[in-house]
């Protein structure tokens, strides 16, 4: 009889220990959802969520209903931030791909025999110089998304995005950061 509680003890811990009820989407580093939504993966995955541009709302932001209803966008904005995204969501997507070619090299030639330094600094520049071109159409679509907004929708929008990160922070969201993190390691685009 004994041993048949401790069986049943045993039993019942791992099968509580084995399953879960969190129906939160998946935590993505890049601020996409894991179930595949988003933009695709062209400018959401090079918006910040800390750093130069934490201001910069996440890449249609407009449909996200938690956010937009929020701010309470007229179908006349709702179409400008339409047209913004996909005006600028092309050049960027065009460096994004650049990017991940010049970092690739710079792996290819890390890895080489015999590495020129003066090859390694060109490739580690060229790579520099496209995350600037990133900022600035970064940049330049904040600017855009401003100035479609009212200071009121701005501050609204602003305010969402702080409680998201609130949120996030207090649900266990993996800290940015540290080794394996993806880019913000010791190597520039790594």
């Amino acid at each position: 009889m004994k041993r048949f509680a401790i069986l049943l003890a045993i039993t019942t811990l791992a099968i509580s220990c084995s399953s879960s009820d969190y129906d939160q989407p998946g935590y993505s580093p890049r601020g996409r959802p894991m179930d595949g939504g988003g933009d695709g993966g062209t400018f959401a995955a090079n918006r910040p969520m800390a750093g130069g541009l934490d201001m910069l709302p996440p890449a249609d932001w407009w449909h996200q209903p938690m956010i937009a209803d929020a701010v309470k966008l007229s179908a006349d904005q709702m179409t400008a931030l339409d047209k913004i995204a996909q005006d600028q969501g092309n050049d960027a997507s065009r460096i994004e791909t650049d990017m991940t070619i010049a970092v690739r090299d710079l792996r290819t030639l890390l890895d080489s025999n015999q590495p020129s330094q003066n090859d390694i600094v060109a490739a580690g520049q060229r790579i520099r110089q496209m995350r600037d071109s990133m900022f600035d159409k970064q940049l330049q679509m904040l600017a855009a998304e401003r100035s479609v907004l009212t200071l009121d929708q701005w501050q609204t929008l602003q305010q969402q995005l702080q409680q998201r990160r609130q949120q996030r922070n207090q649900e266990g969201y993996p800290r940015r950061g540290g080794r394996g993190m993806g880019g913000r390691g010791r190597w520039p685009g790594m």
